[in-house]
C-alpha cells in the first residue's frame, strides 16, 4: 500500500456559497499538513440546473490556485443514475442526473482535480419514503442496476479526455430505511436488496459491468463499519473483497451503532449513533487491520472529520499517519 497524501474534505454546510468561508477553510486545512482538499461541489454554487457557471467557477478556482493543494471532487449527494427522483406529474428525469455529472467532470477538469466521488445509486427507498411510489419490484430493482451502467459508460469517455477517475462511493444504512420495511411487513435484514449501494459484492458487480479504466470504488471505512454491523458481514472480508477496484479512500470513525431517528450531530454524537464522522481513534472501526487489507492500494486517504471536531485535524493527520505506517510494516 503506497498512500500518495492526506486530504481532508471540504463538505460543509455553513459554506453556503461563501467563497471568503472557502478561502478561510483552505488557509486554515494549510496548517494542518493537509496534502490534498476534497471539494464538495454542491457547496460552492457553480452548478445551477445541470449546466457549470464559468464565472462562479473561475472565482473559485482564484481561490484554489492559492494553495498547494492537490483537489479531489465530491459531486452532488443527490446525484443519482440508477433512481433519479421524480414526483408526480413529472417524469425521471435521467437526462438531467447525466448532465450534473457532466458538469461535475467540467469542474474537476478546471480545478485540476483528478477524482471525482459519485455515491452509488443503488439506494433503492427515497421516493417509496415520501409516498411517492410503493417498493421497487425485483425487476425495477434490477433494471435500476443497469440503468446507472448504461448511464456510467456514457459518461466514462469524458471522464477519460479530462483525465479523470470516477470513484464510486458505498453507503451506509438509514434508521428511515429500516422504518420504511417495517411499515411494509418486511423483516429489517431485506435492506441490502433495496439499498445494495452499501453491498460490497453489488458495487463490484458495476465496476465490471462498466469495465472502464477511469471508473472504480470509492471505499468510505465508516459506511463500511456502519453496514457490516448493521447487515452481519465480515468488515474486513469486505474490504478484501473491494481491493482489487478501490481508487480512492475516505476515513472517519463510528462505531457501528445505526441509532435512531434523530439526525443532528448535537443529537447523535453523545450517544454514539450513526456516520458521526469523528477523528480516527475516537470509535471501534479497527483501523490498522483494515489499512492492512488493501496491500495494493495506490492513492489518497481523504478524512471526513465532522466541523465540530477541527481543532483537532492536526493531532488527527498525525493519528492517521501513525496508522498508515503501522499498518504498511512488514510483519
Amino acid at each position: 500500500m503506497y498512500i500518495t497524501g492526506i486530504g481532508i474534505d471540504e463538505d460543509m454546510e455553513y459554506l453556503k456559497g461563501s467563497l471568503s468561508y472557502l478561502e478561510e477553510n483552505l488557509s486554515f486545512f494549510s496548517t494542518c499538513g493537509f496534502d490534498c482538499v476534497e471539494i464538495a461541489i454542491h457547496q460552492l454554487d457553480v452548478i445551477i440546473n445541470g449546466r457549470l457557471q464559468p464565472r462562479r467557477v473561475d472565482n473559485v478556482r482564484a481561490i484554489t490556485e492559492k494553495f498547494d493543494f492537490n483537489y479531489t471532487v465530491h459531486a452532488p449527494f443527490r446525484l443519482n443514475l440508477a433512481f433519479p427522483q421524480s414526483w408526480p406529474g413529472h417524469p425521471t428525469d435521467l437526462e438531467h442526473e447525466q448532465d450534473v455529472f457532466a458538469a461535475c467532470l467540467d469542474f474537476c477538469a478546471a480545478v485540476g482535480a483528478k477524482v471525482l466521488v459519485y455515491h452509488s445509486g443503488l439506494i433503492a427507498l427515497q421516493q417509496t419514503a415520501f409516498g411517492l411510489a410503493p417498493l421497487p419490484t425485483d425487476d425495477e430493482l434490477e433494471e435500476a442496476c443497469e440503468q446507472e451502467v448504461a448511464a456510467l459508460r456514457e459518461l466514462m469517455p469524458l471522464a477519460a479526455e479530462r483525465g479523470i477517475t470516477v470513484a464510486m462511493e458505498n453507503r451506509d444504512p438509514h434508521p428511515w430505511e429500516a422504518a420504511i420495511l417495517m411499515r411494509s411487513g418486511l423483516p429489517a435484514n431485506q435492506l441490502p436488496k433495496y439499498h445494495a449501494g452499501m453491498m460490497v459484492a453489488d458495487l463490484i458487480r458495476q465496476v465490471e459491468a462498466v469495465n472502464h479504466p477511469h471508473f472504480g470504488l470509492t471505499i468510505d471505512f465508516g459506511h463500511l463499519f456502519l453496514a457490516a454491523n448493521y447487515c452481519g458481514f465480515d468488515y474486513l472480508d469486505a474490504l478484501r473483497q473491494a481491493a482489487p477496484y478501490i481508487r480512492h479512500l475516505h476515513g472517519s470513525d463510528n462505531f457501528g451503532r445505526l441509532g435512531g431517528v434523530f439526525s443532528n450531530m448535537y443529537d447523535r454524537v453523545p450517544y454514539g449513533e450513526g456516520d458521526v464522522h469523528l477523528p480516527p481513534g475516537w470509535g471501534e472501526i479497527p483501523h490498522i487491520e483494515a489499512l492492512k487489507q488493501l496491500s495494493g492500494y495506490k492513492g489518497l486517504y481523504i478524512l471526513e472529520v465532522s466541523p465540530r471536531f477541527h481543532h483537532l485535524l492536526p493531532e488527527s493527520v498525525e493519528v492517521i499517519k501513525r496508522i498508515i505506517q503501522e499498518a504498511t510494516q512488514p510483519i
